[in-house]
């Protein structure tokens, strides 16, 4: 199937998926206790006022009508406003969906880079000390939670040693551009990626293996090509799709996993503000994070698939 067709038709089955996403964050929220309209005006409001803000909001409609209104207030951009700060939601999240990206693709960069190196180092040398050696790391590493690795990182690294700053995306006192911006993510995005990068490694490390024991590498090596040329022009050729499929199913995950090293690292991103807004009970910021985190999540599976489909070898 040509690749304009197939991204297309990956992009509208995504959309029948976002709007279950829609629906799914909007009730989970609304099984959450509490009075919303007591959470904005307080427990010093009278019923009376209580009762007024719930029909200006239309809290006291169906639940289904609620759902329309505000799926209607999706579409135009209006995810509802700030209940802690008193701003639309959609205005606050903008630039912090950009410091997520940011802290996302620095992470994702070293889920692929690290996790495709280490399974090219030890699929080929099945079973020596090489490849015992990095499936003990990658063991090691899937089992690291991000934030228990986030504080030791954090305590020996930026706060006994200060190879590393402590917090922030920039140095607040003198900013210092790109470079400042890198060394501040070096941290947060290592930690975000760590047990990424043994998923990565573990599920290429499999593929590869099974390719180069496939009849037409052995074929290759008895025709006298030497190991390294099997492996770069057969072994990684037709390890891509599987690598592309595990390394762009990350994406989602990279992006809710930065929830913990946002709050650990003081990163101002989505996590951070969903940190903040569920301890302020901020019904609509909940609502904007979590809505931002699924949609990362499905688009990050679309363009997996995408990428998997142009690398498929049977289309060369």
């Amino acid at each position: 199937m040509n690749l304009t067709l197939f991204a297309l038709g990956r992009l509208l089955s995504a959309i029948p998926v976002l709007i279950g996403v829609t629906i799914v964050v909007f009730l989970s929220v609304q099984l959450v206790p509490g009075d919303i309209a007591l959470s904005i005006l307080g427990r010093m409001a009278s019923q009376e006022q209580l009762q007024a803000l719930r029909e200006t909001m239309g809290l006291d409609q169906p639940i289904v009508v609620q759902y329309l209104r505000w799926f209607g207030a999706l579409m135009q951009g209006d995810i509802g406003v700030s209940l802690a700060q008193q701003l639309p939601v959609a205005q606050i999240l903008v630039p912090k969906i950009w410091n997520s990206l940011i802290l996302m693709a620095g992470s994702l960069a070293l889920v692929l880079v690290f996790g495709f190196l280490l399974a090219v180092l030890s699929a080929p040398r099945f079973r020596s000390l090489t490849d015992r050696a990095v499936v003990a790391l990658t063991l090691v590493l899937a089992s690291l939670p991000v934030f228990w690795l986030g504080i030791v990182a954090l305590y020996l690294l930026a706060f006994k040693w200060k190879l590393f700053p402590i917090s922030g995306m920039y140095n607040i006192v003198s900013p210092g551009g790109f470079w400042d911006l890198i060394h501040h993510m070096v941290l947060p995005a290592s930690v975000t990626a760590a047990s990424s990068i043994a998923v990565v490694a573990r599920v290429t490390r499999s593929r590869m293996i099974d390719v180069l024991n496939e009849p037409y590498i052995l074929a290759a090596r008895a025709r006298g090509l030497r190991r390294r040329q099997v492996v770069l022009r057969h072994g990684v050729r037709n390890t891509l799709p599987t690598f592309a499929s595990i390394g762009g199913l990350q994406i989602g995950y990279l992006f809710g996993g930065v929830v913990f090293t946002e709050i650990i690292f003081n990163w101002p991103g989505v996590g951070l503000q969903l940190y903040d807004a569920i301890l302020a009970r901020d019904i609509p910021m909940i609502q904007g994070c979590v809505l931002v985190v699924a949609t990362v999540f499905v688009l990050g599976n679309m363009i997996s698939d995408i990428t998997v489909h142009a690398l498929d070898p049977r289309k060369g």
